[in-house]
């Protein structure tokens, strides 16, 4: 049954092979390689534990070597996380501070554990005398939270570039990273649900060690087929399209409910201009229109237009053109020329070119579904 965890060890390098053979690699790319090896190096070595419970410990030197590499898991998808987020990422070495907890399981089981002879080794792990230990629950907590925080400030970085995607495209599928937040939320869940276990199991014996070291190592391989089909085809957007302008400028700094700075009169000029413009040129059927696109038919820089449609009309670039794309569509529904069109096709004649977007932000802006809002129309 453990030569189920092979498959994983070689899904692992299998992805990584994949994406360092690719054409156009990023830094994002290079850093989800080392994940999937780091990950198969720890099912490996899982693997060899699990094979030395089974065959009388041929390879001692090999007990308790995987447990210190979970605690690279969270530090490196972190950065994956950071450097498909940050539109200036660079590495620095500050970094690598995020390595100290697995040095130090490291340095802790070099005391304790690799350092005792082989015979008082092996004695050691099939007695469990180690759940008796002080650093025992001290590490399978730090196992257990190191994840969950670290996957706890990827989901904080992913809201973020939501907010500054949102500031900058009218449309953000494909690049809005749902597949990541989706992805860490479960991992989150997983992380509980398994080291919920292994907590357990230092009041109330449960289980062998090994075998709940082995079933967490199945199921992460089963999570490992998930991060590897999305993240091979994921793109790093800060080097796949231009972007002229500090996404954190773009995003809403403005507070719901506070009291809204008084308008100049050349502030109050411009709004009204750029209402015109909309209204009358219609920018919004565009479905790539961005920040810049618009900021340069208004002749202005894409940081004054993003301050004006932010602070002065409370609402982000996405909400802003989405907004004129919902009424649009709802004044082309009761155009006749359009009544051998189904919804969806009238959406994409408004601007919209997913239908998950268009169903999301019509719900926001009306309060009603397309089909909802037709059967009330009729």
């Amino acid at each position: 049954m453990i030569n189920i965890l092979i498959i994983g060890i070689f899904e692992g390098i299998f992805l990584a092979m994949l994406i360092l053979t690719k054409k156009k690699k990023s830094v994002s790319d290079f850093i989800l390689a080392v994940f999937f090896l780091a990950f198969a190096i720890n099912i490996f070595l899982s693997y060899i534990e699990a094979y030395n419970r089974q065959n009388g410990f041929p390879y001692p030197w090999f007990i308790f070597t995987a447990a210190p590499f979970l605690l690279l898991h969270g530090p490196i998808l972190w950065l994956y996380i950071k450097s498909l987020t940050d539109q200036y990422f660079r590495f620095k070495a500050i970094y690598l501070l995020n390595l100290i907890p697995f040095a130090g399981m490291i340095l802790q089981h070099s005391i304790e554990i690799y350092s005792i002879p082989v015979n008082e080794r092996i004695a050691y792990v099939l007695s469990e005398t180690f759940k008796q230990s002080f650093t025992y629950p001290v590490f399978l907590l730090l196992i257990a939270f190191s994840q969950i925080v670290y996957f706890y400030f990827g989901l904080k970085l992913i809201v973020k570039y939501k907010g500054e995607i949102e500031g900058y495209f009218s449309q953000t599928i494909g690049i809005d990273l749902k597949w990541l937040n989706l992805g860490l939320k479960s991992w989150i869940l997983l992380s509980v649900f398994v080291n919920s276990f292994f907590i357990i199991d230092l009041f109330v014996p449960i289980a062998t060690f090994g075998l709940l070291q082995f079933l967490s190592f199945i199921i992460a391989s089963v999570y490992l087929v998930f991060i590897g089909f999305y993240g091979i085809k994921q793109e790093n957007l800060f080097l796949t399209k231009t972007i002229d302008v500090n996404l954190e400028k773009t995003l809403m700094h403005h507070p719901e409910g506070s009291p809204i700075k008084p308008l100049r009169e050349d502030e109050k000029a411009f709004i009204q201009t750029l209402l015109d413009y909309m209204r009358l040129q219609k920018p919004y059927l565009q479905p790539e229109i961005t920040l810049s696109m618009l900021s340069k038919e208004l002749k202005v820089s894409s940081e004054y237009l993003s301050d004006i449609i932010n602070t002065d009309l409370n609402k982000n670039f996405f909400d802003f053109i989405n907004y004129y794309r919902v009424e649009e569509f709802k004044k082309q529904c009761k155009d006749l020329q359009n009544k051998n069109l189904n919804i969806i096709g009238i959406a994409y004649n408004c601007g919209f070119n997913s239908k998950a977007t268009f169903n999301r932000v019509f719900k926001k802006v009306s309060g009603h579904t397309p089909s909802e809002y037709i059967e009330r129309s009729q």
